[in-house]
């Protein structure tokens, strides 16, 4: 855990907000690069990007506070806004974002769901910056595990005397007196943050390959890339341990309802694409079969 990579001068470099930079960055040169190669002007998507990763951080701080409501105050507005400190929710950049992408792909006469192709297999990739990020900040952190990969946290500041701050599984450990008083660190925690890093990273690699040798249709990554998604990030929420809200006993977490919804909606879209997608095929099949007879 380092939240705090380095100060310049007095400015604290915050490792949370720098991996979202750096994912951001690198997203979008690999989208103009494959913009590019499918005759887009590349600065179409640059100039799009960033009104995404606003909107998106947005929606995603805005659904935190939703959620997580009780952390957050009148009298301290300036942590209302502190995205660099952690304290987004990934759901909630979907609507905006997607609305601003038809928005603005209409305003310029390109293809949505080209564009998608373009775009969604990088998606992940920039995703696993910031959940590397999590890391990094040291929250989205799992439950107790004894298992040989399970990571205790520090305790911030390692001084005794000094009230401790800054690392979320060690305060909550030694909230619930799970971990002693002069202990310097929290009890073993599943790494919940590499795993998602880990699953991101498959998911860019895969869908990459799916583009490469299957692609079915126009415009099918997008509901493979958030299915695919959802259903891990479904499972990835048992391990853990941050005490998201739940609903239906205490048996699923929002974020589970949020990726069931999603997980329904992205397989009815790939169907309708998919079903789409044939008839205009058959279509053209018929159409050419006519155009032959005719000669």
């Amino acid at each position: 855990m380092r939240p705090i990579l380095c100060k310049i001068g007095p400015v604290p470099i915050f490792s949370y907000g720098l991996l979202i930079a750096a994912g951001f960055l690198v997203s979008v040169h690999l989208m103009r690069r494959d913009a590019k190669k499918a005759g887009i002007d590349p600065d179409r998507f640059t100039d799009g990007a960033f009104w995404v990763l606003f909107l998106g951080l947005a929606g995603t701080r805005l659904l935190h506070i939703i959620l997580y409501y009780q952390q957050y105050s009148w009298t301290d507005p300036l942590e209302w806004i502190a995205i660099w400190k952690g304290g987004l929710v990934f759901q909630g950049a979907i609507p905006p974002a997607i609305l601003f992408c038809i928005y603005y792909i209409r305003k310029h006469h390109l293809n949505f769901w080209q564009c998608a192709d373009i775009a969604c297999p990088y998606i992940p990739l920039g995703h696993a910056f910031g959940r590397l990020g999590c890391f990094m900040n040291g929250c989205c952190y799992g439950h107790v595990t004894d298992l040989p990969w399970g990571i205790p946290f520090p305790r911030v500041p390692s001084d005794l005397s000094l009230p401790a701050t800054g690392s979320p599984v060690y305060l909550d450990h030694f909230g619930s007196h799970s971990v002693p008083h002069d202990a310097l660190w929290s009890n073993p925690v599943h790494p919940t943050q590499l795993y998602s890093v880990a699953g991101l990273l498959c998911l860019f690699a895969l869908i990459l390959v799916l583009r490469k040798r299957w692609h079915p249709f126009t415009g099918f990554t997008l509901p493979t890339y958030f299915f695919a998604y959802s259903v891990f990030r479904f499972f990835v929420e048992f391990l853990r341990g941050d005490h998201n809200p739940t609903h239906f006993g205490g048996h699923l977490t929002d974020q589970q309802v949020f990726c069931l919804a999603t997980a329904a909606a992205c397989a009815l879209l790939f169907a309708f694409l998919y079903r789409r997608a044939a008839v205009k095929q058959s279509g053209q099949s018929q159409r050419k079969g006519k155009l032959s007879s005719a000669k």
